[in-house]
Parts: C-alpha cells; structure tokens; sequence
C-alpha cells in the first residue's frame, strides 16, 4: 500500500503540473491536512480511488486495476479448516464454523511490471465461501462468503486513520521525504517490510489489525507456513519468479499454512489503535489453510482471481475489524471495488459458490 503511493508519486506530481497551475497545485497540498482533519475517512478513499486508481484507470491499464497490491503472483483453490479444539473465548463467528472452501490471491504492493526481486510487500487476500448468517458487507449481506487480508510484516507504518490520510496525501499530493523526516517510525517500518520473499509459500503473514472476537475477545491474525517447500531455481532469476515458483510447487502438491490468532491483553501492552505497535501476547493456532495441488495457469484462473472483490468489512459482525484505520478501510475497498468491476463490465455483486 505504502509502496504503490510512492511509486505513483512522481507521476502525480507530473500529472498536477500538466493539469493545474502551480498556484492550484500547491493550494491542493496545503488542503491536506484540512481535508484529513475533516473526514479522514473520506478524503482516503478519495485519494485512493478518485485520484489513485482513476489515474492507472485513465493511463489506459486494463483491466481496470486495484490501486494497491497490483501485481498478481497467482490465484488458488483453498480451503480453510478450523480446530476441534479451538478454545471457547475463540469460538466465534468465522471460527464457530468447521471447514470453508476459499480462493487466494497472491500480490505484492507494487507495479505490475516491478520484477520481483525489488522485495515490496506481499499480500495475501482470503475470500471464504459457506458462512452463516449475515456479514457487514453493505452490498451483498447474505452471499455467503467473507474475506480475509492479510501482508508478510507484522505491524503498520502509521498508527491511526489520521495518520494513515495524512501519509497518504503526502505520498501523491505533498513532499513525501520531509514527511518521512518527520515521521522516523514510519521509514523505519517502510524499511521493513521491503524485504525479500523467495516464494509467497515460505512468506507468514499478518493481519497487522486487530478484530473483534465475539462479544469479548479481541484478536490478530497469524498465517504461517508448515512444512515450507524449498526454493525453486526460478527464484530470484526470472523477474516474476514469485509466481514461477507458486505455479512450480503447486503443479506438484499441495501448500499448508497455520491459522492462528494473538489475543489482546490490555490497551497499553497491545492497543487497538496503534497500528505501528507489535502485541507481544502468543499465538494460538486455530485451524489450517491448505492450498490444493492445482494449475494455476489453467485458463480463467486469473481473470477469475483478478474479478473478485476482497474486503475486511465483509465478515460477520462477531469479526468485525477494529480502530481507526479500519473504519477508512471500510467505504475505500467498497469504492475501489466497484469502479474497477464496473469499469471492467463486471457484476458488482458476490459469487454464491467458488469456481
């Protein structure tokens, strides 16, 4: 996320430039902090969507893109199977279930075209099938499915909502080093997550924020590989290695990841709005995502992956996502989704049963 906002932020500065007067530009830069200080909420969904992803939609990418987590590693059948055992604090929504069927989505926060080896963050998107019951999905409620988002680093560069639009502003609009210069924590967790992955299977990843555990609990989210599969010699050689490998390992067996869950202890050991602060409570692992021995390239697969809209909103209010960045979260992925299904003549509506 923070990657991709870099990275556009020469070709916005130049895009400003061509499309405003210097005045009007630096009129936009000075509204940030007004505007963020107004509806953070609004003003990044706006910066994201209004201005992000309309730019990709206008420089002619088709289809249509995401604004973030662009480049695509690869779309798998999965499944995610809860413990017998899960202890009964934990036993809520999501995890009162036994078993869902579920696609993944691959991608890292950067450019299509980045090679691989420039080392940006890895995400992983989640879309579960066979839930009961309603989730907080706005749209589509009752479809049956919820999702999961998860990144291969442990913690957030900023803390807050606020935070989070004013970083974002600085990124596309405003001077991004002298934010970084003044945010110190900020480049020091961007440094970190640009690190390298050898394959998306051997990668763990986090929810970063925390949610809701039925009536009580509050969790984070943990996928750790078990049993890792060793590197292939495509890593680290060609410059989409990283989907070279998962479409390798996957022609030939499958790929099992640990589902676990860290729970909150008290505001000032693990807070709920302070995205940058990691909780040192343990894990307990709750269940197994298991990816199936399949081909990735088989046709449609992509395209099928590349379609589907994945949401932290969507799951059921006993998981509902907490803090500030959440809520910002909530009507941006909303947004986002709808104009690049639209703009790619796709229906803006949920899948009832997996592909």
């Amino acid at each position: 996320m923070a990657r991709s906002l870099t990275e556009l932020h020469a070709d916005m500065k130049a895009l400003l430039t061509n499309k405003q007067s210097t005045a009007s530009q630096q009129n936009e830069t000075s509204q940030s902090n007004p505007r963020c200080e107004l509806s953070f909420r609004e003003e990044t969904r706006r910066v994201f969507v209004d201005v992000v992803q309309k730019h990709f939609i206008d420089a002619g990418e088709r289809p249509a893109p995401r604004p973030v987590f662009r480049k695509v590693h690869g779309v798998a059948r999965a499944s995610l199977r809860m413990s017998s055992a899960i202890p009964d604090r934990f036993r809520h929504g999501l995890f009162a279930h036994s078993e869902f069927a579920a696609w993944v989505r691959f991608s890292s926060d950067t450019a299509p075209n980045t090679p691989d080896s420039a080392n940006s963050t890895l995400g992983i998107g989640i879309k579960l099938f066979g839930v009961h019951g309603d989730t907080l999905d706005a749209d589509d409620p009752d479809a049956g499915t919820a999702d999961l988002v998860m990144q291969n680093h442990d913690r957030f560069f900023v803390d807050t909502g606020q935070d989070f639009c004013a970083f974002s502003e600085a990124a596309v609009f405003g001077d991004i080093e002298a934010y970084l210069a003044a945010h110190p924590e900020t480049k020091v967790v961007l440094d970190e997550m640009a690190k390298p992955e050898a394959s998306v299977l051997t990668a763990t990843y986090w929810s970063v924020l925390p949610y809701a555990c039925g009536p009580e609990a509050i969790v984070k989210y943990r996928l750790r590989p078990l049993d890792a599969p060793k590197q292939t010699p495509a890593a680290g050689s060609d410059p989409n290695f990283l989907k070279v490998d998962l479409a390798q390992h996957l022609s030939s067996g499958e790929a099992v990841f640990e589902f676990a869950v860290q729970g909150f202890s008290m505001e000032s050991e693990t807070p709920i709005d302070a995205a940058t602060r990691r909780w040192p409570t343990p894990f307990d692992a709750i269940g197994t995502l298991t990816i199936e021995q399949q081909d990735i390239n088989r046709i449609g697969q992509s395209i099928y992956g590349d379609n589907i809209s994945i949401h932290p909103w969507r799951t059921p209010e006993a998981n509902r996502p907490l803090g500030s960045i959440a809520d910002s979260r909530r009507i941006t992925y909303r947004s986002s989704a709808y104009l690049r299904r639209n703009t790619n003549g796709v229906p803006t509506v949920e899948p009832r049963s997996p592909r």
